[in-house]
């Protein structure tokens, strides 16, 4: 009785060791996830960076700096903003979580399901940026919240572009807006 117990703890644990962690150099999978409104949001091939948040304290951290932008500023520049909300408890995120967020000026994808978003790296209380280039992971750096003003110049640098088409997958080339790292967008960065 107790192995079997325990064999049903571990289930989840094993279930996130088969998937692999992102890291620089592999390509970003085609993923789609919904946004607050519950709307397919897919990550595109054009995507320049990945916001992605775990918990609370960083998700207010990154909205905090979101809100002091225009409402377009993500789109403009090819960010995505993904929230990772399976660990908040399903009444606390649909009663009051989710509809707060729908209140947001810009979009962000929801990950509902752990493993969703179990391929992006996290680390606790921090807003991990994964930069992109040609739809490949080219550097991921967590930011602290007394790393706030870094990541708020980190935006603010990030180039302004119009949203094009994704080439078709032996067209691609590399942009030469895309940064080649997170500290290249990051004044006094390296």
């Amino acid at each position: 009785m107790r192995s079997m117990l325990a064999a049903l703890l571990l289930m989840p644990a094993l279930a996130m060791a088969d998937t692999a962690m992102l890291k620089p150099g592999d390509a970003l999978p085609a993923f789609s996830l919904n946004d607050q409104h519950d709307k397919p949001m897919p990550i595109g091939a054009n995507t320049r960076l990945v916001l992605f948040t775990a918990d609370k304290s960083a998700g207010d951290m990154l909205n905090g700096l979101l809100n002091e932008r225009p409402g377009d500023f993500m789109e403009q520049r090819r960010i995505v903003y993904i929230a990772d909300i399976s660990r908040m408890p399903g009444l606390i995120s649909s009663l009051i979580a989710l509809p707060r967020m729908r209140d947001y000026a810009y979009r962000m994808a929801i990950g509902e399901e752990e493993e969703q978003t179990a391929m992006l790296p996290r680390a606790e209380d921090s807003v991990t940026v994964v930069t992109l280039e040609a739809g490949k992971i080219k550097a991921m750096q967590p930011f602290k919240e007394t790393e706030a003003q870094a990541l708020a110049a980190l935006l603010d640098a990030a180039p302004v572009g119009e949203v094009a088409t994704p080439a078709p997958a032996g067209e691609r080339k590399a942009s030469r807006l895309v940064p080649h790292s997170v500290s290249d967008m990051v004044p006094g960065g390296k």
